[in-house]
């Protein structure tokens, strides 16, 4: 019995967390994104108008999440002066957690806290890591499903695209 219930554990935690990179258009309109830094700075993803924004969604258990953010944080480096930005939201875990992680990989970009789910929820995120690329304009325009290889060439020439 306990057999099959950590089976079932390690299923879950597994289908939670994708090793595979998957790229799917978004149809619909973009969701809010209102939430506050973990300086307590309040954070909008209007206040990136102009700019093509990655908003991914994170969590410091999830080995394809961790794996992924050194090359999001080369990504933002690398594009900056192209106006891509990155803003990492961190799914129901507290600053005390997350402020070491960061610091560690030296994470430049916003990180904010989704403390209640309700960010999750309104970007229908069911798969950790994913990453939404939002155009200049305001509008999700894909979603990567997964740990994506943001060092990638033809990667960075998808979002400069978007320009």
């Amino acid at each position: 019995m306990i057999t099959a219930l950590l089976r079932v554990a390690l299923f879950a935690a597994l289908a939670s967390c994708a090793h595979a990179q998957t790229w799917k258009p978004w149809e619909g309109p973009t969701p809010e994104l209102q939430a506050r830094t973990l300086a307590g700075a309040p954070l909008r993803l209007s206040d990136y108008a102009g700019r093509t924004v990655l908003v991914n969604f994170w969590a410091t258990w999830c080995a394809p999440c961790v794996a992924e953010m050194p090359s999001l944080e080369r990504l933002r480096k690398r594009l900056a002066k192209e106006r891509v930005e990155v803003i990492a939201v961190n799914f129901q875990e507290n600053a005390a957690r997350i402020q070491p992680f960061i610091e560690r990989l030296g994470v430049t970009f916003p990180v904010v806290r989704d403390h209640d789910g309700s960010l999750r929820t309104a970007w229908d995120v069911s798969v950790f890591p994913s990453t939404f690329i939002v155009d200049p304009q305001q509008r999700v325009r894909a979603v990567a499903v997964g740990e994506v290889d943001w060092d990638d060439p033809k990667v960075q020439s998808r979002l400069r695209a978007l320009q």
